[in-house]
């Protein structure tokens, strides 16, 4: 065999040796653990993958206690408005005795509401945006039901949003119903939150256009009686609701008599 052919043998041997150590040496390496390196990353990467599914997770779980206390929100808000329909329906057209005189009342101090004139006189007032009136069915004294005077408007809270408020009193005389309609004290009852162009109308006879309309003021003083309906706009939406009961003069009996316009 010639000298060349042997040393080629020789150095492929020696390739294919080397070869194999190395290939013996990985085996080795990796079969004995991770570097340190190798932990560094896999522990890089497991954290922003945990980080990345808790986010969603969180994202997740705040979505839904935030669509949970909307729904109780309006779910509150909706009770409130049965019951603000209620209170406004069962609207009493109480009218003090003639032992009050006119200056107890916010009325003109030129009309003729002495003697038995003044016991024509509902208390009700309605202005475009708040009410005050008489009712039975209270919606903070349920325990100690009874006469009641409650007043409607537009209230502030602490953080500045706007809210349909309620306001009530227990009867006790003209003067808490004049106070009510004078100087309101205390903080209104939250009915319907977040509330913009709070709005309230009123139906009934004007007697100056001899015809039945819808009206931004109603004074009972002026008009004799309550409306026959109350109207509440607000947030691009309305709730009309009727006036169950009302006074009327003369009748069968002659006199004053209360009756109910629903049955």
């Amino acid at each position: 065999m010639s000298l060349p052919i042997l040393k080629k043998q020789a150095l492929r041997h020696v390739v294919a040796s080397s070869d194999e150590e190395h290939s013996m040496v990985t085996v080795a390496r990796r079969s004995s653990g991770f570097t340190l390196l190798e932990l560094v990353v896999a522990f890089t990467i497991l954290g922003l993958i945990s980080a990345i599914v808790f986010s969603s997770f969180r994202v997740v779980i705040n979505s839904y206690v935030a669509s949970q206390e909307r729904l109780e929100v309006r779910a509150r808000e909706r009770i409130l408005q049965d019951h603000l329909k209620r209170q406004v329906g069962s609207i009493f057209p109480l009218r003090p005795t003639g032992s009050f005189t006119a200056s107890s009342l916010r009325v003109d101090p030129q009309m003729d509401l002495s003697g038995a004139a003044l016991t024509q006189v509902p208390l009700f007032d309605g202005i475009q945006n708040a009410m005050t009136f008489i009712t039975v069915v209270p919606l903070l004294f349920q325990e100690t039901p009874g006469l009641t005077v409650v007043r409607y408007g537009l209230s502030q809270d602490e953080q500045g949003r706007y809210y349909l408020g309620a306001m009530e009193t227990p009867f006790t005389g003209v003067s808490s119903y004049s106070d009510m309609v004078r100087i309101p004290r205390g903080k209104p009852y939250p009915i319907v939150y977040d509330v913009t162009g709070l709005e309230f109308e009123y139906f009934g006879y004007d007697s100056r256009n001899q015809d039945y309309r819808w009206m931004s003021r109603w004074s009972g003083e002026e008009m004799r009686a309550i409306p026959q309906a109350v109207r509440i706009r607000f947030n691009d939406q309305h709730v009309t609701v009727p006036v169950n009961a009302d006074f009327v003069i003369g009748g069968a009996w002659g006199g004053l008599g209360l009756v109910q316009r629903f049955q």
